[in-house]
C-alpha cells in the first residue's frame, strides 16, 4: 500500500462462514473492510458490474460468495478490467472441485453442481497463473477441505471440519505474502 493510503480489503460474500472470518481477522488488523453481500446490495448473480467497480481502489480481494457460477464470472470481470493493476485476489474454491475431494457417494444435485462449478473455477485459476508472471495482478486460489459452516451442517460428520477462522488465516497467508501462491490447499489432520 502506498504512503498515507488507508489499508483495505474488500470481500465479496462477507455475513456469514468464511466471509466473516475474513471480515473479523481483517477489521483485528485494523483494514478497512469493504463488505460486499446481499445484505447490502451487492448480490454476485447480478451486480457483477458493480463489484467490480466497487474493488477499483482495493489492492486485496476476497471473492467468496458463491452462487453457480458468479464466482467464475465475477473473476473474469476483475482480471478483465485489472490485469495490470497492483491487486492480489484471494478466491475460495473448495476440494469438492477436485477429483480427489469430491464425495462421490452424495447424490444431492445442488451438491454435484457445486463441485462442478468450484471445479471449473480451479481449472480457470490455473490457466490464468501462467498470464498473471506477466502481470500486476496476482490470483490466489485458496482451497479449503471440508469447513464447519451453515453448508456443511449435518454432512461428513465423521471427517474433521476445518474452523472458518483457519481458512481466513490462510487467506491471510496468501494475501500478505511477498511471492506468489498458485493454490494453497487447506485440511483440518485428524485428531
Amino acid at each position: 500500500m502506498s504512503q498515507g493510503k488507508t489499508n483495505s480489503i474488500a470481500i465479496i460474500g462477507h455475513t456469514r462462514g468464511i466471509g466473516r472470518a475474513i471480515a473479523d481477522l481483517y477489521k483485528d488488523k485494523g483494514y478497512q473492510v469493504i463488505g460486499m453481500s446481499r445484505t447490502n446490495g451487492y448480490d454476485i448473480t447480478v451486480d457483477q458490474e458493480k463489484i467490480v467497480d466497487a474493488v477499483r481502489d482495493c489492492d486485496l480481494i476476497v471473492i467468496n460468495a458463491h452462487a453457480g457460477r458468479s464466482q467464475l464470472t465475477l473473476l473474469k470481470n476483475m482480471y478483465g478490467r485489472y490485469h495490470d493493476h497492483r491487486k492480489k485476489v484471494a478466491v475460495i474454491t473448495s476440494t469438492s472441485g477436485t477429483p480427489e475431494g469430491r464425495d462421490e457417494d452424495l447424490e444431492d444435485a445442488d451438491y454435484q453442481q457445486y463441485c462442478a462449478d468450484k471445479q471449473e473455477l480451479i481449472g480457470y485459476i490455473k490457466e490464468l497463473q501462467q498470464d498473471l508472471l506477466l502481470r500486476a495482478m496476482s490470483v490466489y486460489d485458496v482451497c479449503p477441505d471440508v469447513v464447519d459452516t451453515a453448508m456443511t451442517k449435518g454432512l461428513w460428520t465423521t471427517l474433521p471440519k476445518l474452523e472458518t477462522k483457519e481458512v481466513a488465516q490462510a487467506v491471510s497467508y496468501c494475501l500478505e505474502s511477498t511471492f506468489n501462491i498458485n493454490r494453497i490447499v487447506i485440511q483440518k489432520n485428524a485428531s
